[in-house]
This record gives structure tokens, C-alpha cells and sequence, in this order.
């Protein structure tokens, strides 16, 4: 083992504590900026998605006559898509028209007794009674032949949802019977997906929410196309939080007018968040430190006889977007603030600061 010289020991201390110099901190610092003047952007990776998507199921329980479409074809609005049995619903329907025809002509004859009566019941050949009953016989006829068109009318809507028809335009995207099937009210048997409107649909971090606009800037790129950019616009924000994500659906539009998007492509989203006109004062977010008391600070790189020394500031911070911060009240723009180094610095700490580094700079440390 070798053995330091006292000689030499004493005379190191002595010097340490003859010069009473500090020992200068080597931090690196960024220079705080205006929110307003500095956008952000994000880039965010979404899925295409169908803006209508149904499971459809038939009306009525019964056998499957026909199914006239399959999975891949393209309806529109109307269009005739599944047929049962309705065979006896017909039948039924018949029967009622039926006997509506022969309640018009018992009607006639109703009426025409009624008139005989009544002319001669002017002359006295009739008493009034008889008037009377013959006249309350026609209106009961009349009355019978209107419940039976309600009736009509309801057995036609019973042999029509033996027809199942397109809600909307879309592409059919899943078949589940085929003709021969027995089929209950609610079983799904098609699934029918919008195809022309579409939407691009991405989580976002709870922190961007506040600055985000109505109708920010964005490009969409998807993965089938690399080399082609869709202008997006949001469109719909779910204010509903995923408590595992902790993040916010966000659904925008997008111009394809070749209608080359299909649902459940993916794709990425770069996305401009613009900072509000009292946006306050940007900092890095690194330059935000929890003290021991739980406040929030900034330590200042400022320059005092001769040399440069830390400064604690306790601030307020209003929103964080991606790598910034927004400090509402503490700090003003145009001075330097340590990124680096500032985790137990104590006020007043000499410090050297390294050469000083643009918000736009950062992120290359």
C-alpha cells in the first residue's frame, strides 16, 4: 500500500482552504421562449375507420328464402339484401282485402236500402224507426270496412319485414346465413360498413387536448400509400378518457377524392398543435424540477460579479406540449434555464453554464 507524504497532504489542504474557491457546477441551459411563437407538432399512428358500421338482423322470425347478396358487394341506400318465407303473411294479406271488397259491397247495398227508405219514408209509407236503423246499418258498414284497412295495413308492413333492405350505402362485409336457415328477430346476419365516408382515428396524450384547435394542421399518411399525403382536419374528439392509455379518441376527415383509404388500413398522423395567444412562456421540460416540498421550479442561469451562479424560481405551469413546458407565472421569456444538471442544485451554487442551446436544440442532448 503506498502512503501519501504528510508534507505533501498538509500543503494540498492548505491550499484548498487558503484560495476559498467554489467548485463551478458544469450545467447546460436553453433560453425560455414565447408559446405563442413556437409550434409543435406530433406525429401519432391511427387506423381508417367507417364512420357507420351495423350488424344488421332481420324483423321478423322465420326462414331464410334468399339471401341476395354476399361478402364484397357494394349497395346502395334501399336496396333489397334478404328475403324470408312470407308465403302465409301473404295469404293473411289476401284474405283481408278480401273481405274488404265484400264489405264494400254489402256497404252498397246498405246505402241503396237506406236511400229507398228514406224517399219513402217522406211519404209515410216507412216509419221512422226504420229509417233510423237502416241509416245507423250503413255507418256501421262504413266503420267496419275502415278497421279493416287498418288491418291491411298492418299485415302489409308484416309481409314487408319479411324483406330486409340496406340502411345505407356501404359495402357488405360479413354474410352469417344462407337461404334454408331458420333465423330469429335480432340474429345478425349481414354486416354492412359505410365506405365512402371515412374517418382516421388516433389516441392522443390528455396533455396535448388543451392546445389543440378546432381545425389544426395535419398530413395522413397510410402505410399502403408511403409516398402520398391526405389533408386531415379533426373532426370529432371523444371526451372520454381510456383509463388504461389515459389517452382521448380523436377522429379526423380527410380528402381521398380517389377513394383509395379502406377501412382498417393504418396509417400515421402528423399532426400541428398550435399554443393559444396567451400561451405564457415556453421552457423545455427537463427545466421543470419538483422541489422537496412539492412545488414546482426552475433553476436560472443568471450572471453575478463575474461569474455565473443558479437561481431558484418557483413557477406555475399551465399546459406541456410533447418536450415543452408552458410556465404561466415565475419565469419571463428571454432567460436561460438549466435543462441539465439542475437536480440538487442549491441558490446562489456556482455554476458553468456550457454554451447556450435553442428550444428547437434540445432534444439533441
Amino acid at each position: 500500500m503506498r502512503l501519501i507524504s504528510p508534507i505533501f497532504f498538509c500543503a494540498f489542504l492548505t491550499s484548498a482552504v487558503l484560495s476559498g474557491e467554489e467548485q463551478a457546477v458544469t450545467v447546460k441551459t436553453a433560453t425560455s421562449s414565447p408559446s405563442a411563437n413556437r409550434p409543435e407538432t406530433i406525429s401519432l399512428t391511427g387506423t381508417v375507420v367507417s364512420q357507420r358500421r351495423a350488424s344488421l338482423s332481420v324483423r321478423m322470425t322465420g326462414l331464410v328464402k334468399d339471401v341476395i347478396v354476399d361478402a364484397g358487394t357494394q349497395v346502395t341506400k334501399g336496396d333489397k339484401l334478404l328475403v324470408l318465407d312470407s308465403e302465409l303473411a301473404e295469404i293473411d294479406l289476401e284474405l283481408i282485402r278480401a273481405q274488404i271488397r265484400t264489405a264494400g259491397v254489402t256497404l252498397a247495398d246498405a246505402i241503396r236500402r237506406r236511400d229507398e227508405v228514406t224517399d219513402l219514408a217522406r211519404e209515410g209509407a216507412f216509419a221512422i224507426s226504420e229509417e233510423r236503423t237502416l241509416k245507423a246499418a250503413v255507418e256501421t258498414q262504413r266503420a267496419e270496412i275502415a278497421a279493416l284497412k287498418v288491418e291491411e295495413k298492418r299485415q302489409a308492413e308484416m309481409v314487408a319485414r319479411h324483406r330486409l333492405h340496406a340502411p345505407f350505402s356501404g359495402l357488405i362485409t360479413r354474410k352469417e346465413t344462407e337461404a334454408g336457415e331458420w333465423v330469429a328477430t335480432g340474429d345478425s346476419v349481414l354486416e354492412l360498413v359505410e365506405s365512402d365516408s371515412l374517418w382516421f382515428d388516433v389516441q392522443i396524450a390528455q396533455e396535448y387536448l388543451p392546445a389543440l384547435q378546432a381545425s389544426p394542421s395535419a398530413s395522413l399518411l397510410l402505410d399502403a400509400y408511403p409516398d402520398r399525403s391526405f389533408p386531415s382536419r379533426v373532426d370529432v374528439q371523444v371526451p372520454v378518457k381510456d383509463p388504461v392509455s389515459r389517452t382521448f379518441l380523436t377522429r379526423l376527415t380527410f380528402d381521398d377524392p380517389e377513394q383509395l383509404a379502406k377501412p382498417g388500413m393504418s396509417g400515421r398522423l402528423t399532426l400541428g398543435l398550435a399554443a393559444p395567444e396567451d400561451a405564457g412562456v415556453s421552457v423545455p421540460r427537463d427545466a421543470v424540477v419538483r422541489g422537496p416540498d412539492g412545488d414546482l421550479v426552475v433553476w436560472i442561469a443568471v450572471e453575478e460579479e463575474g461569474r455565473h451562479v443558479a437561481r431558484r424560481r418557483p413557477v406555475t405551469v399551465k399546459n406541456r406540449l410533447g418536450e415543452f413546458v408552458t410556465v404561466e407565472k415565475g419565469i419571463e421569456q428571454g432567460v436561460e434555464v438549466i435543462v441539465r444538471g439542475n437536480e440538487s442544485l442549491e441558490d446562489g451554487q456556482v455554476i458553468a453554464p456550457e454554451p447556450m442551446l435553442s428550444t428547437s436544440k434540445i432534444n439533441a442532448l
